[in-house]
């Protein structure tokens, strides 16, 4: 039925699963209906009663669920106020949602604003194996900018039934499966053989995807004065997501769109565990959804100890062989939040790059706990003489204070190169991040990346905080090259290049970096040193 012969306090029946696989019917009644709520949209509105609504409100988990009149389909429950007293719903008429099926493949997502009237999609209920309340704080602020709201599985994932797959029953959205399983749920709305179209909203407006598509069991309703949603717990995938538009998702039952898998390891003093599982492919999803798998499987094993410290090694590996390898090491009462955080960033970071097309092929990561809180600060930084000459040793004493108050010492010898000149130098000692962060300041053509090699080169120096880079810099100035830092270059060498300079395709330097040492603690380090010293004849 289109817009068009749709009027006011017509009456019909929509369907939706409420409890276990089984479409249940509830009643509908036309309010009005709402033309051009955004460009080329309309809206139906709805008040719906039955199935236990007038109690718990439209329900998140509903998104897609078909409603009829005179036995002809008008469209899908997509959109509600919150901390309504009513169960009002805004209906996505099915003439739109079919357009689906007509776009090419390889499209793009378009933008929708219905926001600009007050009216919200439905949060899309996101279940999570094990989600604990720990879990929940880390990844709700990053769920809810995607209008999704993380809850709890509830039993173990098993075969999804595709004949279930019918107009009103469960469709969901696989985002990780195996061992750590995540799926965002909602309802079909129509099925045409073996092609469906659901939600009536985006999922988050992602265009032309490749993404699992599952069925599942709802377990019950929870009701909730802000919104109440569908307890889910996600079958094995059974097909292929591939539209995300403003209107709504849309797929096809058969063979499922492939996942990367991921293996993680953890090691502790009381256990050793190995945990596999896959994540959906997707340049905003996948950074997303594989820090999430990690740390759900830290909490599952670990949780969060006192006076923890966390080691995280992570390997990325790539197509045609290409790999890097990223290590992290947290110290405090939660590291696994920091360790969702720095994998989100650069996962997030690879995926959005300028060069190409990440073609991850799987991820292998491993978790070491100690049960210690093994940090301490860089209180100073003391040479044994603040003149030395070319080619000599320097001694320099590291004074920390551990987080318990204990004085550290530790001795760093430092060979300076025969061909370092003489006047001003300068030693810097400070974490391998920091001591990055300043050479983007002092030579960021030298540090900003122009491959994909050199971007995953870049992430594989950074992190490891139980690490000092101790880095000197003679007062002469250089040139950057491209990514390359040619030291102390000389004036004629400059003269040559005076037109390149001028063009940006070298950039001159203020000082010259002509060592960098790493000096491996054992331990998080936090603060920096740096001495001011001459060089000699």
């Amino acid at each position: 039925m289109t817009v068009d012969e749709i009027k006011p306090g017509m009456k019909g029946v929509g369907r939706s699963v409420f409890s276990g696989t089984r479409p249940e019917e509830f009643q509908v009644e036309v309010i009005d209906v709402m033309r051009q709520v955004s460009p080329g949209a309309d809206l139906i509105l709805c008040r719906l009663s039955g199935a236990g609504l007038e109690n718990s409100g439209v329900i998140a988990g509903m998104s897609g669920s078909p409603v009829y009149i005179d036995n002809k389909l008008i469209g899908a429950v997509a959109y509600a106020w919150e901390f309504a007293k009513e169960p009002i719903a805004g209906i996505t008429p099915i003439t739109e949602m079919l357009q689906i099926w007509e776009l090419p493949s390889r499209g793009k997502g378009q933008n929708f604003g219905l926001s600009r009237i007050g009216l919200n999609r439905l949060p899309l209920p996101v279940a999570i194996s094990g989600l604990s309340p720990t879990l929940e704080e880390i990844i709700s602020p990053v769920l809810a900018s995607w209008g999704m709201k993380p809850c709890a599985i509830t039993s173990a994932g098993g075969k999804s039934d595709t004949a279930q797959l019918v107009p009103g029953g469960v469709i969901g959205v696989a985002l990780l499966d195996g061992d750590v399983r995540a799926a965002a749920v909602g309802t079909i709305t129509h099925r045409e053989g073996n092609r469906v179209i659901a939600f009536g909203h985006p999922f988050f407006l992602a265009g032309d995807v490749e993404l699992p598509m599952t069925g599942g069991v709802i377990h019950s309703i929870l009701p909730s004065i802000a919104n109440s949603f569908k307890i889910f717990s996600p079958g094995a995938p059974v097909g292929t997501i591939s539209q995300d538009r403003y209107c709504g998702i849309a797929g096809t039952i058969g063979v499922p769109a492939p996942m990367i898998p991921v293996t993680v390891r953890v090691i502790s003093p009381v256990r050793q565990d190995t945990f596999n599982f896959r994540a959906a492919r997707h340049e905003q999803l996948t950074p997303a959804f594989i820090p999430i798998g990690i740390a759900d499987v830290a909490l599952q094993t670990e949780g969060t100890l006192q006076d923890v410290t966390l080691k995280s090694r992570i390997r990325l590996v790539f197509a045609k062989g290409k790999e890097t390898e990223i290590e992290h090491t947290f110290a405090g009462v939660n590291p696994i939040a920091n360790l969702y955080e720095k994998t989100q960033a650069e996962l997030k970071l690879i995926f959005e790059n300028e060069f190409q097309p990440v073609e991850l092929t799987r991820i292998d990561a491993e978790l070491h706990f100690t049960a210690s809180k093994n940090s301490a600060i860089l209180l100073a930084a003391i040479p044994d003489r603040f003149r030395i000459k070319a080619g000599e040793t320097l001694i320099v004493r590291l004074q920390l204070r551990d987080y318990r108050g204990e004085e550290i010492e530790r001795s760093v010898t430092i060979p300076l190169p025969i061909t370092t000149p003489s006047g001003p130098f300068t030693i810097t000692i400070s974490s391998r991040d920091e001591f990055l962060a300043s050479e983007c300041n002092r030579a960021l053509a030298s540090i900003k990346p122009s491959t994909m090699e050199q971007l995953l080169q870049l992430l594989a120096e950074s992190g490891q905080e139980d690490e000092l880079i101790v880095a000197g810099y003679s007062g002469k100035p250089g040139l950057t090259v491209g990514s390359r830092e040619l030291p102390q270059a000389p004036p004629y060498l400059r003269q040559i290049l005076s037109a390149d300079i001028k063009g940006g395709k070298i950039q001159p330097t203020g000082s010259s970096l002509l060592f960098k040492i790493p000096v491996n603690l054992g331990r998080v380090i936090t603060g920096s040193a740096r001495l001011e010293l001459e060089v000699i004849k």
